[in-house]
């Protein structure tokens, strides 16, 4: 909801002649959906290496076998 608040923000800064803060806010929201989808990516990448090397482990073992 923040983020919704965060924009509504942005657009009156941007309607009153508010530059600066519009510009403010406008890289607020930037960075934190920039931190979002960078922190998906590592949950997403860190699940990946996690299931890839559970995968290589069960083929060493059948192969042994």
């Amino acid at each position: 909801m923040e983020n919704n608040m965060d924009v509504q923000d942005f657009i009156n800064s941007v309607a009153t002649g508010n530059a600066a803060e519009a510009k403010d806010t406008l890289n607020d929201l930037l960075s934190a959906r920039a931190f979002e989808a960078l922190e998906a990516k590592k949950i997403e990448i860190a699940q990946n290496l996690f299931n890839g090397k559970q995968e290589a482990e069960e083929e060493g073992d059948t192969e042994a076998a």
